[in-house]
């Protein structure tokens, strides 16, 4: 039986290949009819064709006929190979995609997040394959009604894959036409137009004149805002302070009763905070490697056929499902606030006194008359005053002249700074590791910090990975970096990181791992 699978899976590979998705989905429905509906039950070649299956049934149009093939393909692919395997991260892309065309975000998107993860690991953040899977994540944040979280995913995804990859790769001009398609929805027409306009250029620049993505593009790029979609309502801003005075008040004429208190400053508000390794760490320059930063906690959209996750290529696999002509709505994961988390309401304005000022009059003062003497009085009294101070003085001569004469002060010598000089740090020992390394955990990020050896020149290499498992390449900083942050982590496995200074080629000094404590 198992060879038979094996043997059906490559001809339906090949129908696929040759645009006949019709027979590849009888071929493959015959022979899943009698199969074991049992995933612990099934073997690799039983678990690969039903995987097919479930990719061949979404090319079609139908995802509800897809989602019992797509969960029994992971469930089978995770028994079997474990949840790191390369089968059992494909299984997992194709039933996210499934569960978000059915209407089930919430678990698509975790399932989307375990993807990256797993991803990030094998291939480094800056892999199509990452990015992609990012994108396909903000598909179903934005659906969720995540609007901005999903924008600056796909933005973040999108500007990295141009980067890296350059504006002419068509999985870049896909992420830009859904930001453009995104945006238009939101009510963002400028940025929209902006980037719908980029996408169409692009695409005149670096496809054939009938690539179906440059008519797909164009096609977007006309199409208008969907009527039906809402952002949700921004958090309502706190009440503004009363403006100062600028004129003085004239105190009421009376005095205020106790239980009215007196009149306090308005509560200050703090502001907001914004919020062994088996691989190797190192690559020397000249070796192939993929590193980089991870795009900021946000994700690019997916469309129904207009998917960005590259499935693997093989010789048994040259398809890539999910080519439909144009995205589909985008989506978002932002959930509610976090647990132990609330919004604090702004205290209600003070209400004003019901009293009014009370106007006291005063009698006008006096008209002084002039007196045209005083200023002979005054000056007579200055020059009395004047005859006698010299008196005085002349006085207190006469008596000091009698006594000795004191011997001359001697200079004060001049003071001298008596505080060291300030002395730079000794450098490091070659192959000494980042010091106090320390773990921030914020549930969907990590925080890591280091100190960075003094002296030293040579880059940080950030490993993790899931607990209890081998740590893959993170990121690789450059010199004198001395924290990161991992975002696109689940928020119920624990993770393990280390942190390895590179001094040369030859010598790489790394930390001891530190590890998150979550409940479960």
């Amino acid at each position: 039986m198992s060879s038979g699978f094996a043997d059906l899976t490559v001809q339906a590979h090949q129908l696929v290949s040759e645009g006949d998705l019709d027979g590849a989905q009888r071929l493959l429905a015959d022979a899943l009819s009698d199969a074991d509906p049992r995933p612990g039950n099934a073997s690799p070649e039983l678990a690969e064709a039903a995987g097919l299956q479930a990719r061949v049934l979404v090319a079609l149009g139908e995802p509800h006929s897809a989602r019992g093939w797509a969960a029994f393909a992971y469930a089978a692919a995770t028994r079997l190979f474990g949840r790191s395997d390369e089968r059992t991260v494909t299984a997992a892309a194709t039933l996210a995609a499934v569960l978000h065309r059915v209407g089930s975000d919430a678990r698509a998107a975790r399932l989307y997040s375990d993807v990256i993860i797993e991803l990030t690991a094998r291939d480094g953040p800056e892999s199509q394959r990452v990015l992609a899977a990012h994108a396909d994540l903000a598909t179903v944040e934005y659906a969720r009604g995540q609007c901005e979280v999903a924008r600056d995913r796909l933005q973040d995804a999108w500007e990295l894959h141009r980067e890296v990859y350059g504006d002419g790769h068509p999985s870049g001009i896909k992420m830009l036409a859904k930001l453009g398609a995104m945006e238009r929805d939101c009510g963002r027409y400028a940025d929209s137009h902006e980037h719908l306009t980029l996408a169409e250029e692009l695409c005149r620049l670096h496809l054939d004149a009938d690539d179906p993505l440059a008519a797909q593009v164009a096609g977007l790029a006309r199409a208008a805002a969907d009527p039906d979609h809402v952002c949700p309502a921004p958090a309502p801003a706190p009440a503004p302070e009363p403006p100062a005075r600028t004129t003085p008040v004239v105190p009421a004429a009376r005095v205020p009763p106790p239980a009215e208190g007196p009149h306090d400053l308005p509560p200050y508000s703090p502001p907001a905070l914004d919020d062994p390794v088996e691989t190797p760490l190192y690559h020397p320059p000249g070796r192939a490697a993929e590193t980089a930063h991870v795009p900021t906690p946000r994700t690019a959209p997916e469309a129904d056929g207009f998917d960005d996750y590259p499935w693997p290529p093989s010789a048994e696999q040259p398809w890539r499902p999910g080519a439909d002509p144009l995205p589909p709505t985008v989506v978002g994961l932002a959930d509610d606030e976090p647990d132990g988390v609330r919004r604090v309401p702004p205290p209600p304005p003070e209400s004003p006194s019901r009293y009014l000022p009370v106007h006291v009059p005063r009698p006008p003062a006096a008209e002084r008359r002039a007196r045209p003497w005083l200023p002979l009085v005054v000056l007579g009294v200055a020059v009395a005053l004047l005859l006698g101070t010299i008196a005085v003085i002349a006085g207190v001569s006469r008596v000091d002249d009698g006594r000795d004469t004191p011997p001359p002060a001697t200079s004060a010598p001049t003071p001298t700074s008596a505080g060291p000089a300030p002395t730079t740090p000794a450098a490091a020992e070659p192959g000494t590791p980042p010091g106090r390394f320390t773990l921030t955990d914020r549930r969907d990020s990590i925080v890591l910090s280091w100190t960075y050896p003094a002296g030293a020149e040579g880059p940080v290499v950030v490993a993790g990975g899931r607990a209890g498992q081998p740590q893959g390449t993170f990121a690789t900083l450059p010199a004198g970096s001395a924290d990161y942050i991992a975002y696109g982590l689940d928020r119920t496995t624990d993770y393990c990181f280390t942190v390895a200074l590179v001094w040369s080629t030859d010598t790489v000094a790394r930390t001891g791992p530190v590890c998150t404590k979550r409940r479960r």
